[in-house]
């Protein structure tokens, strides 16, 4: 929808509200603690926030950012007191929050100035032993203590090909336009890194298990978010419950519910109980451990709104290209991009095959499996004059990730309680 946002309703879109309840969740479908709208980084290239200025936004330098291609969503934090505001990008699978901060000689480069931890009263570092450094859970990600402060490297990447590192701290996080104030929220003050990070970025917003996500720290049993369309103007509101919100449990052609599950090789990750693929119809011969059944294998299915394609592993992407193959005569097609192998003339008489993925939903409302089958905007991805099918070969992990792309237009609840996940088609 191109409609240009004025000054006032780009305060709106900023606003976070607070809902309070006492009604029961299994009567009446559960409020948000907190609603943060999330950004789709193509937003802030086109609208009339670059020219706006106000005490609710950052500096017009970082608003008028333009981004890259392989997108990301992202959402502005308020911290510390006075208020500092940082941009940071949306990663279910992060541990911790965090943000490059200031004194800094070895931060990746940024358009945007980092947090000053020292224009900040409520600013604290957290000891080599305090009760927040010595959580289990989090020995891979603090390591060994051996100085004064708590110091953290987490990484990205389904191989680790990137790290941020530096100190845990904590400050007051404040949502905006609320009563809302969390204070002494725990997060991650980076110092250096290594491999790459986007420079449009002050850090990551964590949302990954474990008990320093911001859902852990706002005590919530669920969070939700829709991931708009790359071109998409309006922001979708990140909300938090403080029960999970009821959803259709006996199933339509608008939702599906997915069963989430663990894996011990991968703590912060939620998986997916993922059956399989199927092409026109037809179920692809791929073996179950590839999905992550069985002992012993680093595989299995997770959500990424990080990554813009699907990336199927080895195993899996060689039956599928098979089968593409088989299908696709009929298409004209064009080279390929970036790791995209299957592209092709946009053209409105083209008929691209339907492709279907289906989870198992841990006898969820009477069911077994149920599919998430991808329209055409899911399934292609656009350059130019150019169609491309969303999938990409991952050849150096064995995860299956599922890309943004494929998940756009669909609202993802992430129930806490029930290890439930719901998606409910069409509803950004």
């Amino acid at each position: 929808m191109n409609i240009i946002m004025t000054f006032c309703s780009c305060l709106l879109l900023l606003a976070v509200q607070l809902s309070y309840y006492s009604v029961s969740p299994s009567l009446s479908p559960s409020r948000p603690i907190v609603s943060i709208p999330l950004y789709h980084k193509r937003m802030l290239n086109n609208t009339d926030m670059n020219n706006s200025r106000g005490n609710q936004h950052p500096s017009t330098e970082a608003i008028t950012d333009i981004y890259p291609i392989n997108d990301a969503y992202a959402m502005f934090l308020w911290i510390g007191t006075p208020v500092q505001i940082v941009f940071v990008m949306v990663d279910i699978g992060s541990p911790i929050s965090w943000s490059q901060c200031d004194p800094c000689n070895s931060c990746y480069p940024m358009q945007r100035p980092p947090f000053n931890t020292r224009a900040s009263s409520t600013f604290k570092e957290l000891g080599c032993y305090s009760d927040t450094c010595l959580i289990p859970m989090m020995r891979d990600v603090f390591g060994n203590c051996t100085g004064w402060t708590c110091r953290y490297n987490v990484k990205y990447g389904t191989r680790g090909q990137s790290h941020s590192l530096g100190e845990m701290v904590i400050d007051t996080l404040t949502f905006e336009h609320s009563n809302t104030e969390v204070k002494n929220f725990i997060f991650g003050c980076g110092d250096s890194y290594e491999g790459p990070f986007k420079t449009q970025f002050s850090g990551v917003l964590g949302l990954g298990r474990g008990p320093l996500s911001v859902q852990s720290q706002l005590n919530a049993k669920a969070f939700s978010f829709c991931p708009v369309s790359q071109g998409s103007q309006k922001p979708s509101p990140l909300e938090f419950y403080e029960t999970p919100p009821e959803m259709n449990q006996h199933g339509d052609d608008s939702s599906i519910m997915v069963a989430l599950t663990e894996n011990s090789a991968y703590p912060f990750y939620y998986f997916l109980q993922f059956v399989g693929i199927s092409i026109n119809g037809f179920m692809l011969d791929i073996q179950s451990r590839v999905w992550g059944y069985g002992l012993n294998y680093d595989g299995g299915v997770i959500v990424d709104i990080g990554t813009v394609l699907t990336y199927l592993p080895s195993d899996a992407y060689s039956v599928f290209r098979s089968e593409i193959l088989k299908t696709d005569h009929n298409l004209t097609k064009r080279p390929g991009y970036e790791g995209l192998e299957f592209c092709y003339e946009d053209n409105s008489s083209n008929v691209f095959p339907t492709i279907e993925l289906f989870f198992a939903n841990g006898n969820i409302a009477g069911e077994n499996f149920v599919s998430y089958n991808l329209n055409n905007n899911q399934l292609l991805f656009k350059v130019e004059d150019t169609v491309c099918l969303s999938f990409a070969e991952g050849k150096s992990s064995a995860l299956t990730v599922i890309g943004s792309n494929q998940l756009q237009g669909t609202l993802l609840t992430y129930d806490l309680v029930n290890e439930i996940l719901g998606l409910k088609f069409n509803n950004c």
